[in-house]
């Protein structure tokens, strides 16, 4: 009897999420999952543009280093970092001097918009309206592992064409607007935070990975080093060392969880000047060693 109940049960949802899946495939105009999936070389100093266009655009830095160019700004990114540009974004793009090589994914806004993830979060939320705000026209992602396999999945998928793979796909964006929303959520501030704040998170969050300080912090935002500890405590009610602090651990968890270094190489690429240090802050915020996150 229960048995029986089980399988009428799972039926209905096996259905149902198999045509919510062809409901997203057929829905989307002319079924066009990805316009650009590609690996794809620039020499050095190669450039690309100017040029706009609606698709969402998401490169990943495989090799080298690049820059971004806009209307009003210059941004660098180097290997392993991920370049989000929004629609309608005028971008001029220029190789580093010794090249670089791109994982690139682009796609129209219309394949996340099917997902509605924006009613169940705050309307306040800087990332509910993220792809479409000027403010984040461009969003830089460092070091973000999951991010960029869940791009290579897509990739991968949509070279193959491998029998259903239309639903993978559709699945595999769901899970990559997920991770980037978790990403915005941990990383950006509400626009109407302190410029001077926002200018040294940013400092802070490009730059874990190096030997910096508060001091290093203050020089670049422009301020004194008593009120870059006086923002810090009054909008995110924690020192400026444990929010960098709080950045390396957040980035080691995903290398421990998700790469094949050892504790000793995330301890370093992390920022950490020595093994016994990091495992002594990483206990304290997480609970537990890096090895038994490791297992």
């Amino acid at each position: 009897m229960d048995r029986q109940k089980k399988t009428k049960m799972g039926q209905p949802l096996d259905k149902s999420l198999w045509k919510m899946l062809e409901n997203i495939v057929d829905n989307l105009k002319n079924k066009r999952l990805a316009d650009v999936f590609r690996f794809v070389s620039f020499y050095p100093s190669e450039t690309y543009g100017p040029h706009k266009h609606l698709r969402i655009e998401i490169n990943y830095v495989k090799k080298g280093n690049c820059i971004l160019h806009l209307d009003n700004e210059s941004v660098n990114f180097s290997e392993g970092d991920i370049m989000i540009i929004t629609s309608d974004v005028n971008h001029l793009f220029e190789a580093g001097s010794e090249g670089a090589t791109l994982l690139q994914l682009e796609f129209l806004p219309e394949v996340f918009s099917h997902f509605n993830l924006n009613t169940e979060m705050d309307k306040d939320s800087p990332t509910s309206v993220f792809l479409f705000s000027e403010e984040n026209r461009l969003i830089k992602i460092v070091n973000n592992v999951r991010i960029m396999r869940s791009v290579q999945r897509i990739v991968n998928e949509m070279e193959m064409k491998k029998q259903f793979y239309q639903y993978l796909v559709i699945m595999y964006y769901a899970e990559l607007l997920i991770l980037i929303y978790r990403y915005m959520n941990e990383s950006y501030l509400p626009i109407c935070t302190n410029d001077s704040l926002k200018r040294a998170i940013a400092y802070i969050r490009h730059n874990y990975s190096s030997e910096i300080n508060i001091n290093d912090v203050a020089c670049e935002t422009g301020i004194s080093v008593r009120y870059v500890r006086k923002l810090f405590s009054q909008y995110l009610n924690i020192s400026p060392l444990d929010y960098l602090n709080q950045i390396r651990i957040n980035k080691s968890i995903e290398l421990l969880r998700n790469t094949e270094l050892s504790i000793k190489e995330i301890c370093f690429q992390c920022g950490f000047h020595s093994p016994q240090y990091f495992s002594h802050i990483f206990k304290m915020q997480v609970g537990k060693s890096p090895s038994e996150i490791a297992k």
